[in-house]
């Protein structure tokens, strides 16, 4: 998420998010970090609030509503991580990164339609959340590959992501197919390393930010790693 360009001098410059060449894109950083937890808290309440109403008969309306407005604010905030972190990402894959803010956005679109559908309807949708995964998963995959080879965050956080959005979207095909339901027993597992990932990340954006680096032109997209200006992870 952060890149600095490189200046007539040994120390690359800031780039437009940070000032003196230590700390580019700080304040993207810490922006992401914040609406990477808060949209996962409030997408967890707003889901409860959601099942809770279709789980009980008797339940009045304002359960509904006021779980609909926070996955619409889920929905809104994690459309801003895609749209803050695109200048970031872009100098190390203008393709990947691209695809990154698309399914962002595809994601906040299909929450969107789904809240609308609630309200309208006051009907369930069933699996709803699946969908929503599985936009979350793909993108995931493009994040953590995409910090990965640009090496804007440790080696180690990125492979856990890697590996936490892939055994994600495994567990949404697994359960689609009927083999297992993810909200339920063993199968909640699958949540754990993406979940793990959703926690370390936005932490580390908010106390450390991005590592300083170099990129060359479009290196992620060519496959090609970039080592960062300190310590690799």
């Amino acid at each position: 998420m952060v890149w600095a360009r490189q200046g007539s001098g040994s120390m690359p410059s800031a780039g437009r998010g940070g000032r003196g060449g230590r700390m580019p894109y700080r304040k993207t950083a810490v922006l992401v970090g914040l609406l990477f937890l808060s949209s996962t808290l409030t997408f967890a309440l707003g889901s409860s609030l959601v099942g809770d109403y279709f789980s009980d008969p008797d339940s009045g309306e304002g359960g509904l509503l006021v779980g609909v407005l926070l996955e619409g604010y889920t929905a809104f905030a994690v459309a801003g991580i895609g749209v803050a972190l695109f200048p970031v990402l872009k100098p190390h894959g203008r393709r990947l990164s691209a695809w990154y803010l698309i399914l962002r956005c595809a994601e906040c679109a299909a929450i969107v339609a789904v809240g609308c559908y609630f309200l309208a309807s006051k009907n369930e949708l069933t699996d709803y959340a699946l969908l929503v995964y599985a936009f979350s998963g793909a993108g995931g995959l493009a994040l953590s590959y995409l910090l990965l080879c640009a090496g804007l965050v440790a080696r180690w956080l990125s492979v856990l992501g890697l590996v936490g959005y892939a055994v994600l979207l495994a567990g949404v095909g697994s359960d689609l197919l009927g083999l297992v339901d993810i909200n339920s027993g063993a199968g909640v597992l699958f949540y754990v390393p993406g979940g793990l990932f959703e926690v370390l990340l936005p932490l580390l954006l908010i106390f450390k930010g991005f590592r300083p680096v170099v990129p060359a032109p479009d290196a992620c997209g060519r496959g090609g790693r970039l080592a960062s200006e300190g310590a690799r992870g």
